[in-house]
């Protein structure tokens, strides 16, 4: 079991206060690849088109994600991406390598 899927496990049963930007670009690099880029430091943008499929993410199939402090995201924003990869395992996607 990888590093991501652990953190997929650890967030799903329990979402943290916050949790360090390495964590969280090590998911995303996991469950989104290539489908994030940082913007400058205060923000992640992860954009899926298989998500614009769904109401709360239209019409861009857009999550974004504040970075407090250039170090740190809250658990909101945590719960956020958690709740992107369970609609997306729910719409079929299971292989997370394929192109969203």
């Amino acid at each position: 079991m990888g590093k991501a899927e652990k953190l997929y496990r650890k967030w799903s049963e329990h979402v943290p206060r916050e949790a360090h930007l390495h964590e969280v670009t090590t998911f995303l690099d996991a469950y989104f690849p290539g489908m994030w880029k940082q913007k400058s430091s205060s923000h992640i943008v992860v954009r899926c088109s298989r998500l614009a499929m769904l109401a709360d993410y239209r019409p861009f199939g857009e999550i974004s994600v504040p970075v407090k402090g250039g170090q740190r995201v809250k658990g909101f924003y945590i719960k956020e991406i958690i709740r992107a990869t369970r609609a997306l395992e729910e719409l079929g996607v299971e292989d997370h390598e394929k192109e969203c």
